[in-house]
């Protein structure tokens, strides 16, 4: 149904036949194929929303934050791309004594940064990794605008408790050198409350496969809890004035 809805011809059966493949030079994202899916193997992630529709949504598990402490969280994407939407919707729940906490990846322009930090409650930040070099070699950009934006951010906001995260990826971020200049980075930070180090797993590979894209680090092996709580022995942590958590 979806190859013959598609009028870009851009479906056809795979040789084994037991796939649809999507040639993505000539789809032009029309979803018709979506349209008639019996099987809901393909589908459209995602829509428009105003702020308030976003609030709405919301506000049905207004019982839900009361009882657990819980709130809301705004997460990826880049919650930066959309920094005036984004401000919007946490100053409504600033006004409805609704909890706020943010996912960041502090890149880009820091008055984006400033418009979210301003309605927070707490937040998350992203340290892949401290060398730029490295940084600039697996996503593409320099680490300096992050780094700085974060600083800036701490030494602006030092009320809103910032929790940093690093992934552990096996033989990029999980050397001894990067701990070490991490937790250095965070002991300047004046509203670091907690730095966490994520061991490294697989789970967003289905995604790259979804997408029809390699998985670049699909050979290294997961990470256990405990392997990773192994590469943060050197840490003293009682010397620190927040907590290294994994």
């Amino acid at each position: 149904r979806c190859i013959t809805k598609c009028p870009q011809h851009a479906l056809s059966v795979s040789e084994d036949r037991r796939a649809v493949v999507r040639d993505r030079n000539r789809c032009i994202q029309c979803f018709r194929c979506a349209g008639v899916c019996l099987t809901e193997a393909t589908g459209v992630y995602g829509k428009s929303m105003t702020v308030q529709e976003v609030m709405e949504e919301i506000r049905k598990e207004t019982l839900f934050y009361f009882f657990s402490g819980g709130g809301v969280t705004l997460s990826g994407g880049d919650v930066l791309l959309q920094a005036e939407f984004a401000a919007e919707i946490l100053r409504n729940c600033r006004e409805e004594c609704i909890d706020t906490t943010a996912e960041l990846d502090m890149f880009g322009s820091y008055d984006n940064v400033r418009t979210v930090f301003e309605y927070l409650d707490s937040v998350h930040v992203d340290v892949k990794v401290m060398d730029s070099e490295i940084h600039k070699n697996w996503t593409g950009v320099g680490n300096e605008t992050i780094l700085e934006n974060i600083r800036r951010a701490s030494e602006e906001f030092p009320d809103k408790p910032m929790c940093v995260r690093v992934p552990l990826i096996p033989e990029i971020s999980d050397t001894e050198e990067n701990i070490r200049c991490t937790v250095e980075f965070c002991r300047k930070l004046p509203s670091c409350r907690e730095l966490e180090f994520l061991p490294y797993h697989r789970l967003g590979s289905a995604t790259y496969e979804y997408l029809g894209r390699p998985y670049g680090l699909q050979e290294l092996e997961p990470m256990s809890a405990e392997a990773a709580e192994k590469k943060l022995c050197m840490i003293d942590r009682t010397s620190l004035p927040f907590a290294v958590k994994v």
